[in-house]
């Protein structure tokens, strides 16, 4: 049972990131338009600034789970944030 509530806990915390990374992403996207931009301008560069602290997030948290990995405890946990992230 221990096992399953830190996999879900690993998934609340990886849709959390990602939510958070969209919304960041939405934002930036709605100051270009407002600042005058087309809405494929405003994509593109929003994806250009956002993009490297999207990876190096994602990077982060797998290396972070890595450490995590062959505690027997948390190692539900580390797999759901490790291939989370990889499939995002």
């Amino acid at each position: 049972m221990r096992h399953a509530t830190l996999t879900m806990i690993g998934m609340i915390a990886l849709a959390r990131i990602i939510v958070r990374n969209s919304i960041l992403l939405v934002d930036f996207i709605n100051q270009s338009i407002r600042e005058g931009a087309c809405w494929e301008d405003a994509v593109i560069k929003a994806s250009a600034v956002r993009d490297q602290p999207i990876i190096l997030t994602a990077v982060a948290a797998m290396v972070g789970g890595f450490f995590i990995l062959d505690d027997p405890i948390f190692n539900g946990l580390a797999i759901s944030l490790i291939f989370g992230f990889f499939n995002n």
